[in-house]
């Protein structure tokens, strides 16, 4: 009797001290955990998970679950839930088909920019002069207008004097940060336009890319870094994904006047959707099959991805940062749960929120 007593007792006190192990930890949100109609959480409510513990899943994870979050505040929505109302099931399927399409219709695929072509030769050929690359930028003055407004802008500014010539952007900001402004420059165009019920989504994603190439650029310096130039495009190519499968949503509602939009549709078909689109449209654009792969990888073991993810989940911490949701050291907190070492955090942190300056609203008309 005894003996069964002890046994109690001890199987108690392992399924005591199990419970107390699993209730401690972390719970990140992930579309694939959130219960119907879930009250609203921010991502700060969520405990960290210890670095130690960190792994490439858990990368994926946190920036899973915090740009869900960021895409619901850009759909003006408070919810977190992903309960589509049944009376939007007919439009789900409709986007989720449009988007399964082989081949995908050409109005939903970005054009790709003319210049395009050659600013990839260019980031292949770690050797190309200055000139060379600002040959190819002086054939489209657009585009000259747009490299010098990035060029003077809070996160791209490297000098106090107003950067007004290519020729003085070579200068100041050599072929690695022209490669970077030309890059930048070329895709912004795509992010321009939405509905005015969620117009906020495009200059909110854009904001976010931009933020992104920066910070993925500046970790593969620490990580890989002959492929700083990889990274910082594999950032821009990456936020295409997210932007077409909000277009496709948004066309079907065009087809349904009578509904008003649910954000529930949106975040569930961008998040089943972005990274597969993302990969097809680098594929159209001709990018190099290692780039194609690199942005419908699922996890981030190889360095290149590993930058790319961390770029964004750090661009996603700034800029929820900066709407209030989370402070800079929750944002650290996450980086850190992430994987993402305090000192990288501390440098990306410090380029997207420069001293004096403020972060520009998400407005990229």
């Amino acid at each position: 009797m005894a003996i069964i007593v002890a046994v109690i007792i001890g199987s108690a006190a392992l399924l005591a001290g199990w419970l107390l192990w699993k209730g401690s930890r972390p719970t990140v949100p992930t579309p694939s955990q959130a219960e119907p109609d879930r009250a609203a959480r921010t991502p700060a409510s969520a405990a960290a998970t210890p670095a130690a513990t960190a792994t490439p899943d858990t990368l994926v994870a946190e920036l899973n679950a915090l740009s869900s979050a960021l895409w619901a505040s850009a759909l003006s929505t408070t919810a977190f839930g992903y309960v589509v109302p049944s009376e939007h099931a007919a439009v789900m399927l409709a986007a989720r088909k449009a988007l399964a399409a082989d081949p995908l219709s050409d109005r939903y695929f970005p054009r790709r920019p003319m210049l395009m072509p050659q600013l990839l030769a260019a980031v292949n050929d770690p050797d190309a002069p200055p000139l060379k690359l600002a040959g190819i930028i002086a054939q489209d003055p657009v585009l000259t207008g747009n490299i010098l407004r990035l060029a003077n802008s809070v996160y791209f500014r490297l000098s106090a004097v107003p950067v007004e010539s290519i020729q003085r952007a070579v200068v100041v900001c050599g072929t690695d940060g022209l490669q970077s402004l030309a890059a930048t420059a070329l895709v912004q165009p795509v992010f321009r336009g939405g509905s005015a019920e969620h117009s906020r989504f495009p200059a909110m994603l854009w904001e976010r890319c931009t933020q992104a190439s920066i910070a993925a650029e500046l970790c593969a310096r620490k990580w890989c870094a002959a492929d700083r130039q990889a990274a910082q495009l594999l950032a821009l190519l990456s936020a295409l994904g997210p932007l077409v499968a909000y277009r496709v949503v948004e066309d079907q509602y065009r087809a349904q006047p009578g509904l008003r939009p649910a954000p529930a549709v949106f975040l569930q078909v961008i998040d089943r959707f972005a990274r597969v689109m993302a990969g097809r449209i680098a594929a159209l654009w001709q990018s190099p099959p290692r780039i194609v792969a690199a942005l419908q990888v699922d996890e981030s073991a190889e360095p290149l991805v590993r930058a790319l993810r961390a770029g964004e989940l750090l661009a996603t911490l700034s800029l929820l940062a900066a709407a209030g949701r989370i402070t800079e050291e929750e944002g650290a907190a996450h980086a850190e749960a992430a994987g993402v070492p305090a000192p990288l955090f501390a440098t990306v942190w410090a380029r997207l929120h420069p001293p004096g300056e403020s972060a520009p609203s998400p407005d990229v008309a």
